[in-house]
C-alpha cells in the first residue's frame, strides 16, 4: 500500500468517525430521552449566581440525571445557552431530551414562589419566616434581629421593628433571603416617605419615625378597617393634650414571656413601652404597620374622641369623656364578664 493510499484511508476513517460522532452527538442532544432517577416523575434543578455550564451539568448529575459532562457542556455552548441561564430553580419533567432541558433553562421560566408578611407582624417573626422558607437561598449564617438591619443596608443603629412593609412578595424560587428582606425594607421606607410628605400638618407627631411608631400602635389596636382613622384620632388627640396613651399593645410588646392575657401587674410594670406609666410614644414601633395604618396616622379623623373600647366583632365604641367611656366599658366588657 502506497503512502498516498494510507493517508486517504486514515482520512476517510477520520471523516467517518467524525460523521459518526456528529450523528451520535445530534441523537444524544436532540432525540435521546434523558434517564431519570427511578420512581421520579419530575425534579427541581437549582442554578446559582455565578454557575458555569460545567457546574450546572454537575448539578444535573447530582440530581440523578444521566448526562455526559462533556457532551452536555458542549451542547450548552452550541445552543447559545452557556451565558444566558437565569438564576433560580427549574422544574424538569421526566421524558425531556437534553435539548428540551437546555431550552427550558435558557427560557428563564423559573419556579415562582411567594411569601406573605401579615400587617402588624413583629420583625422577629418576619425574620424567622424568611429563615425557614425552603424556597429561599439561605445565608451561611441565619439572619437575626442583631444583623438584619445590616443585611438590608439600613443606617447604623436603626431599630428593626416597624421597618418592613407587610405585603405579599413574589419571587423566583432560589432567590436569596436577603433580597426579600431588602425588598420589604425598601418598600416600607418608600411608603413612609410618601405618607409623611402628604401628612396633615396639624398632627401631633413631629417626624417620620414618630409617625411609624404611632402607625404600629394603630395597627395593633384596629380590629375593623372602618375604625382605623378613628383610633388614630384618639391617639392624636391624647398626644396633643399630653395624656397617657394607655394602650395595651405597647405594654404587651415590652413584656417578656407574655402568656396571652394582660394582668394588672403588667400595667404597673415600669418599662419604656408601658404607656400607662410613661407619657408620649414608646421608644420604637411595636410591629410592622400596613400602608393603611401609616395613612391613618398621617390623616386621623377630625374628632374629639379620647377613649375607645372593643364592642365585639372587631369594632370599637368611641367616647369624648371618661364618664361616657366608663359606661361603655360597663356595657361592652364588664357585662360580658371580661
Amino acid at each position: 500500500m502506497t503512502l498516498l493510499k494510507i493517508i486517504k484511508y486514515f482520512a476517510l476513517a477520520a471523516a467517518a468517525a467524525a460523521a459518526l460522532a456528529v450523528c451520535y452527538g445530534y441523537w444524544y442532544v436532540q432525540d435521546r430521552i434523558v434517564p431519570f432517577p427511578e420512581g421520579q416523575q419530575e425534579l427541581v434543578l437549582k442554578v446559582h449566581k455565578g454557575d458555569t455550564t460545567r457546574i450546572i451539568v454537575r448539578e444535573m448529575q447530582s440530581e440523578g440525571l444521566d448526562v455526559h459532562p462533556d457532551i452536555s457542556a458542549l451542547a450548552f455552548k452550541l445552543l447559545d445557552a452557556d451565558k444566558n441561564i437565569h438564576v433560580g430553580r427549574y422544574l424538569i419533567p421526566k421524558g425531556w431530551t437534553l435539548n428540551e432541558i437546555i431550552a427550558h433553562l435558557k427560557s428563564g421560566k423559573v419556579i415562582m414562589s411567594k411569601i406573605t408578611f401579615i400587617e402588624g407582624t413583629e420583625t422577629k417573626k418576619i425574620v424567622d419566616k424568611v429563615n425557614s422558607d425552603t424556597n429561599l437561598e439561605q445565608n451561611s449564617e441565619p439572619i437575626t434581629m442583631e444583623n438584619v438591619m445590616k443585611v438590608v443596608g439600613a443606617p447604623e443603629n436603626t431599630h428593626p421593628e416597624g421597618q418592613f412593609a407587610p405585603d405579599t412578595f413574589v419571587f423566583a424560587a432560589g432567590s436569596s433571603a436577603n433580597s426579600i428582606l431588602k425588598q420589604s425594607y425598601n418598600e416600607q421606607q418608600k411608603r413612609l416617605k410618601k405618607v409623611w410628605n402628604s401628612r396633615d400638618p396639624s398632627i401631633a407627631v413631629k417626624n417620620p419615625y414618630e409617625l411609624l411608631i404611632l402607625a404600629s400602635i394603630i395597627e395593633k389596636e384596629t380590629g375593623h378597617p372602618e375604625d382605623r382613622n378613628l383610633v388614630a384620632s384618639v391617639f392624636n388627640n391624647r398626644l396633643k393634650k399630653n395624656m397617657l396613651l394607655q394602650t395595651d399593645p405597647t405594654v404587651i410588646y415590652g413584656t417578656k414571656d407574655y402568656q396571652g392575657k394582660i394582668l394588672r401587674s403588667h400595667l404597673a410594670a415600669d418599662h419604656p413601652y408601658n404607656t400607662y406609666i410613661h407619657p408620649g410614644l414608646p421608644p420604637t414601633p411595636i410591629a410592622n404597620p400596613s400602608l393603611a395604618s401609616l395613612e391613618a396616622a398621617a390623616h386621623p379623623a377630625d374628632t374629639k374622641y379620647l377613649y375607645f373600647v372593643a364592642k365585639g366583632e372587631g369594632k370599637s365604641y368611641f367616647s369624648q369623656t371618661l364618664r361616657e367611656h366608663n359606661a361603655a366599658v360597663q356595657k361592652y366588657l364588664r357585662s360580658k364578664g371580661k
